[in-house]
């Protein structure tokens, strides 16, 4: 693993610790978090934290070989495991884009005139999601790609990792470290 200095590690590595999901869905692999569907999914699946976070700059490593995933971050989960909340946008036409999960949809759309420079599709991608009080912002490879000051959104809420219904696909995390702030 190799957790930016400053940080703390979201993710041991070696199991799904400090993390709730299905196991069907959510393994660890060469030291990353994969979400993998072999038949066709009929709805978004989810792996999400125990803890609540409220003002961080979040990081990880992600690499899609499918279509589309995303990051929840200031989320809620229901009891049938359906989050809600901010989400990081990963995916074809999507990548670096502010969704909300089942609320208000997209809040900063996709820039395809920055994101096609940047994106390394099916390798591994850096993102780094900052929220302080009404403020986040998208940083996909080193570039800002989204930011909102949105008085209306969450302040806390757990993260979560998106396996989205449709084809069958994979998607990997791996060095999830966060620095929380206070403010």
């Amino acid at each position: 693993m190799n957790i930016k200095p400053g940080f703390t590690s979201l993710f041991n590595g070696k199991d799904l610790t400090g993390w709730v999901g299905d196991a069907n869905y959510w393994k660890v692999e060469d030291g990353a978090i994969v979400g993998r569907s072999v038949e066709r999914l009929d709805h978004n699946d989810f792996l999400w934290t125990e803890k609540e976070y409220s003002n961080f700059i979040m990081y990880c490593e992600v690499r899609l070989r499918g279509f589309n995933s995303g990051i929840q971050f200031r989320s809620v989960v229901d009891a049938n495991g359906r989050m809600a909340g901010y989400q990081a946008d990963i995916g074809n036409g999507c990548w670096g884009s502010l969704y909300e999960e089942r609320l208000r949809g997209v809040l900063v759309p996709y820039k395809p005139q920055i994101v096609d420079m940047i994106l390394r599709p099916n390798d591994w991608n850096e993102y780094q999601i900052c929220a302080m009080a009404d403020y986040s912002i998208l940083i996909l490879n080193n570039v800002v790609t989204a930011e909102i000051n949105d008085p209306e959104g969450a302040k806390k809420g757990i993260f979560g990792l998106q396996l989205h219904g449709g084809p069958p696909q994979e998607v990997s995390f791996r060095n999830l470290c966060i620095k929380e702030l206070n403010l």
